[in-house]
Parts: structure tokens; sequence; C-alpha cells
């Protein structure tokens, strides 16, 4: 049986975070100095190289130490593996196990729904079921991975459907025989889009059915400042609730690194391991969260949108029961001679509070 190694995503050809340049030239200044923050000599420049960071990372330039190290052997590794999981029926089931795994701990860190909303707990023979902390709103639950429904909150006690979110990455013979590619490295990167992407997607449509109920759509000009930022905030505050995070689309970073009083009020991140997960730092309280290190396919943020969410014990929670679970296939499922896996959890989500969200766009 092959050995279990861990399954991740990068695109080749990737540097290393302690070997990349901003320039791209050997001659160039590394990106992340020895301390592991991003090499900037102030403010305005940081944004600015947080912005190349994220670009690079996004495009699959620029990943993790350890992701990079013995890139060769681990595509040779990813290979073996596929290869004995077709030969081998245990190693079948327990690659499909490491692959669930990987995904719950990606979800968890990058997954902007797992950031924003408290997590509950459900155990075994019960149903989800949230606390509310504010009555008399309006709150927004997924029925499917495609639908939102909303009611105003009598009780204290909410309870959303729980709906099951797939993954079905499945490798052809065809496939394992002709791909020149890590096969392995593309089906996890298939199986993350509909994972934790679609518990993202979630998340921003109950967000956006609630918009209008009791904040208003905020709308900016051309470009949005910080006095823009600080009027989204205050849709929140004014309820007594903490504007706590603020969620941008990749796009805003241009108006962010291009404004004097943005960098004076932002505290920006140093650190590359929060710029990995969409961290940018802090304005006037709120932390900020962008998509723009995500792969394209998997940004959940139209162009110009921004949010501001209130505190997770004030927003809404989500559950996720046991993780994901992995459920080999084969050509008796699939009608195809191959090797695959439904990956599934038992999710549920609620946006709980209509005060809790504003939403803001750029014209």
């Amino acid at each position: 049986m092959a050995t279990p190694i861990e399954i991740r995503a990068s695109r080749a050809p990737a540097v290393a975070v302690d070997e990349y340049r901003f320039n791209g030239a050997k001659s160039g200044e590394r990106a992340v100095g020895h301390n592991g923050e991003i090499n900037a000599s102030d403010r305005g420049e940081l944004l600015r190289k947080q912005f190349q960071f994220m670009q690079a990372s996004a495009q699959g330039n620029v990943v993790a130490n350890s992701m990079a190290a013995d890139r060769e052997q681990f595509v040779k590794r990813n290979a073996d593996l596929i290869t004995a999981a077709f030969n081998n029926g245990e190693a079948h089931r327990v690659l499909g196990q490491k692959m669930a795994d990987s995904l719950f701990i990606t979800a968890n860190r990058q997954g902007f729904t797992r950031k924003l909303l408290l997590k509950t707990t459900v155990a075994q023979g019960s149903i989800p079921r949230f606390a509310m902390r504010s009555k008399d709103v309006m709150a927004a639950w997924s029925t499917s991975a495609t639908k939102v429904e909303t009611q105003i909150t009598r009780d204290r006690w909410l309870t959303p459907p729980e709906l099951q979110i797939v993954a079905r990455p499945f490798v052809t013979q065809t496939e394992l025989n002709q791909s020149a590619s890590d096969v392995l490295e593309e089906k996890y990167v298939e199986a993350t889009e509909a994972i934790m992407v679609s518990e993202d997607r979630l998340a921003i449509m109950q967000a956006n059915e609630l918009v209008g109920v009791d904040n208003n759509l905020l709308i900016a000009g051309t470009t949005v400042t910080p006095e823009y930022f600080a009027q989204l905030q205050n849709n929140v505050i004014r309820w007594g609730l903490k504007a706590s995070t603020m969620l941008i689309a990749s796009d805003i970073m241009i108006d962010v690194i291009g404004d004097r009083d943005f960098i004076a009020a932002i505290d920006p991140v140093a650190r590359h391991e929060l710029l990995l997960t969409g961290e940018l730092g802090t304005i006037y309280g709120s932390r900020i969260i962008t998509d723009a290190y995500r792969h394209q396919a998997h940004k959940v943020l139209n162009r110009g949108e921004l949010y501001c969410f209130a505190d997770p014990i004030n927003l809404g929670a989500y559950s996720d029961r046991d993780g994901i679970t992995s459920t080999p296939i084969t050509i008796s499922t699939e009608l195809l001679p191959g090797r695959g896996w439904v990956l599934n959890e038992a999710f549920a989500l609620t946006i709980a509070n209509s005060r809790a969200v504003a939403k803001g766009i750029r014209a």
C-alpha cells in the first residue's frame, strides 16, 4: 500500500517564499526577509508589495516553503499515489481520506465563511440549532447549494436546514495514461472549488439577500476612500454591534494602495503566512480580508464589492458535523474506467442578523 502523504494544491512552476523576488530577477530584492515578513520600508510600500505578493500567489508563482521543497519529488509521489489507488483498493480508500482531511484544513485556513461565522458542534442524532443573539431581525439560511431563504426571527433558536456539499473528483484511466501533468493535484484543486468555494458562495448569497433590509447598499464613486470604509462600518456600528471584519474584492486593493489617506489609516500585516490566507491588516478597528490571493476560479466576490460584518457571535453560525467524508468510487458508479471519490460534508449555515451585514459597491 502506498504511504499516505499530504495532499495539497499549487501550480508549477512555483517559487518558494524565501526565494521569491518581486521583479522576478535574480538580482531583485527578496519578497520575504529572514524574519518571515514582507520586505518594505514603510506602510505604503508594504501595501504595494502585499498586492504584488498576493497576485503572485493567486497565479501560482509563489508558494509556502514546504510546498516548494522537492517539487519534482512531490509530483512523483503524487503520481505514485494515484497509480497505487488504481491498483490497490486500500490505497484508493486511504488516499481519499487524506484528501478529505487536507480539504478540511484548507477550508478552515482560507475559507471566508469559517472566519466570519461562529462554529457550532452538532452531535449525532441532533439537528443544527443556533442560539440567536438578536431577535426581530431578518435571518437568512441556505436550503441547498444554490438557494437562500429568509425569515424574521422570533424565537431564541434558529434551526436552518442541513444540506450536503459534494465534490466528485474522478480520474479516468485515459486521463491517467495520457496526462503529463499532476493529475492528483488537479483533482484536489477541483475539490477545493467544490467544497470551500461553495461554502463561501453560500455565505455571500445570504449576505446579499439581507442587503437593504436594515442597511442599504452603499454606492461609492469611481474610487473607494477611507471615509467610505468608515461609512460602511457605521452601518453596522449604529446598531450597537462591532464592525469586526471587512471583506473586499481584489480590485479594491488598487484604491487602497494608491491613496495616502488609506496608507495612513491601515495597519497592514507583514507576515507572509497571514497574506496567504487573505489577511491585509486592520482599519478603524476592523480586520480586512481580500480574495486577491486566490486562484481566479476560487474567487467569490465580483469586481467592486466590499462587505462589513459584525463579530461572529452577533452575525451567525455554521456547522459541518463530522467534517468532510470520503467514499471511493469506481467504474461501477461512474460507468467509466477509473478511480475517484465522493467527498461530502453535512453543512448548515445562517447569517442570523440583517443588521450585522453592510454591503458596498464601487460604481
